[in-house]
Parts: structure tokens; sequence; C-alpha cells
């Protein structure tokens, strides 16, 4: 059995690879101090002994296998990149407490023979090209051969584009290793949403506004990197983040629900009615295109489908705002009511 130690563990990530790969493994250590991925952590895999903060971790037990996938944050793109140098204290430089740890390991003659990582794409970029040469350096040093690789999730039927880093390092001058081939792509990024979802996780009028505004600022127009994608078009999910939802080149999913399609897709004609679309491709229990319109129920919405007619304002503190096959109550303005057309 391959015993394991997981230091900067998240919620498992690795622990999870190895149970889907059938490969048996017991778990001795890990090492975390995010409170919420200790709790995720926990949910998936029970309690497993946690050193804590590594810089105050003096001996790891030993083990087969150690993963270390440190933080990204000082090396992403998407953060300050401030680099991962020795003593610069950023979050990217806690791999040098890895090697720390592995010195000690090697006085008491308890090298792992396996150690694993994964990281952002730019860990091997121009920029940081040498901090990372200088750690398979290290690693030869101790007996280490190094095999790395940038990979895409979408290569290996995840429908979604985010390339990273691996690199396993064998302690043996004379191993061999090859990366998978890819896969072709079965799975769609439509196959991956749930049917039903909370109104909270839709975008509000407020956050639609800031996604689409136009405002040029040095260059940085958001309504250019707004990109919601439609999901019977849309393959591949950009590559997912931490606090995702708060930046225009997020993952959103475009619904025609005519909360959020008023002066977007509905139409207006001379003051009357809207006449509101429905999403393509998506069927009712008639098997007609539908559209979902939130209402004071305990189900919190209704089903509206072609030639059906809604009621347009407060929607959601109303019942009975569809009115199946019909118009609902003109009053002197109409401008509450819309009717549903393909």
């Amino acid at each position: 059995m391959l015993k394991v130690i997981e230091l900067f563990a998240g919620v498992g990530a690795q622990r999870q690879g190895l149970k889907e790969a059938n490969i048996d493994h017991e778990v001795v250590a890990i090492s975390e101090i995010d409170k919420y991925a200790i709790k995720v952590y926990e949910k998936l895999h029970g309690n497993t002994p946690n050193l804590g903060d590594i810089t105050k971790i003096e001996r790891l037990p030993k083990a087969d296998l150690w993963t270390y996938s440190f933080p990204c944050t000082d090396i992403s793109l998407s953060g300050k990149m401030l680099g991962f140098d020795k003593g610069s204290n950023t979050q990217s430089s806690l791999l040098w407490e890895v090697q720390r740890l592995l010195e000690i390991a090697k006085i008491n003659n308890e090298l792992p023979k396996y150690l694993l990582m994964e990281n952002v794409k730019n860990i091997v970029s121009k920029r940081f090209k040498s901090n990372f040469e200088e750690w398979i350096s290290f690693l030869e040093e101790l007996g280490y051969k190094n095999f790395y690789q940038i990979l895409n999730s979408k290569d290996f039927n995840i429908p979604q584009n985010r390339q990273r880093v691996f690199m396993l390092s064998i302690r043996d001058d004379k191993a061999e290793y090859s990366f998978p081939s890819p896969i072709p792509l079965s799975l769609k990024l439509k196959d991956m949403l749930e049917d039903e979802v909370d109104k909270k996780y839709y975008l509000s009028e407020k956050m639609l506004q800031f996604l689409n505004d136009e405002t040029n600022r040095n260059g940085f127009i958001r309504k250019k990197q707004f990109r919601p994608h439609n999901i019977d078009e849309s393959d591949i999910a950009f590559t997912i983040t931490t606090k995702a939802g708060s930046r225009p080149t997020d993952n959103f999913i475009e619904v025609f629900d005519f909360r959020y399609d008023e002066g977007i897709r509905g139409r207006v004609d001379n003051d009357l009615s809207p006449t509101i679309t429905t999403k393509a491709g998506s069927k009712g229990l008639s098997g007609q295109p539908f559209i979902k319109v939130p209402q004071a129920t305990k189900q919190g919405y209704a089903i509206a489908e072609i030639g059906d007619g809604i009621y347009t304002n407060r929607t959601e503190s109303k019942r009975g705002v569809v009115q199946k096959e019909s118009v609902p109550t003109i009053k002197t303005s109409p401008n509450d009511l819309a009717v549903v057309v393909d």
C-alpha cells in the first residue's frame, strides 16, 4: 500500500485522483490551514491527521509519496505575480518549506520515493523558469528524476480549458515515465450543468450592467471581456477560478429567462406588451420550448411555453403569473404583460 502525505492539501484533489486511479493507498497526514478547505476535505475523505501550517512542521512522518501543489497565488496571471523567490514571504514561496522538509527527511533516511506537483502554466514561463529550474536542480541533487508537462483538462474529457503543469519526481536514476495521451472529449459543458438552479446564482440587473460596461479603462472594456456561454453552442468552459462570478472573464451561462432578458432579448412594439423569446432547444412537459418565470410559490417559478401570457412586474411576489394559452387581464397600461413566442 502506498503511504501518502498531502502538503497544501486543499480539498484533497490528489487523494481523489488516487481513488479514481484505483491505487491502493493510505494518506497518513496532510498539511492545510484553510478552515473551509479542511471541512470539505473531511466531508470528502473522512478525518485525516492534519499537521497544520507547513512553516511549523518540524518533521514529516515516513511516506512513499508526497504531493505538494503549493499556492499559485503569486505565479498565476490572475494574481500580482510577485513570484516565489526564497525569502520573499509570498504565498508561492512556501515551496521552499518543502525543500526544508526534504532536507530533514534526507538526514533521517526517510526521503519519499515519489513527489507529485501541480501548478499553473506560468511557472514555466520566462519570468519564473529560473526559480522552477532551481527547484528541479535541488531535486536532482537528492536523486530524483523529474518528468513534467503542461496538460489541459479539455484533453482528458473534462469540458474546461485549464492548462496546468504537472511534475512527477521519482527517486530512481533509471526511472522512465510518459504522461497519458489526450483522449476525445465526449462530455460537453451542458452535460455538467444542473437542471434546477437557485435564483441566487442568477446575475442581478446591477451585475449585468457592471459586466456590460463599455467604459474604456486604459484599453480594458468589460463588455468586450464578458463572454457568456450559450449552453447549446459552447462545449468547453473557461478556466474556473477562485471567487468565480466576480469578473467578466469568468464562466456565465446564458439563460433565456425573461427576468434577465427584458431590454436585452425581449421586444417592445409601440408601447404594447412585450414578446419574450424562448430558449431554443429546451423542451417542457408538452415538448415545446419554455422559459421559467419566478413567482411567490413553494416551487418558486412557473413554466411558460409558446402562446402563454405572463405578468412581468414583480413576479417573485405574485402567484399565478403565467396564464396558459391566454393573455392575463389587460389593464389601462399593458406594459406589465407579455406573451411567449418561439
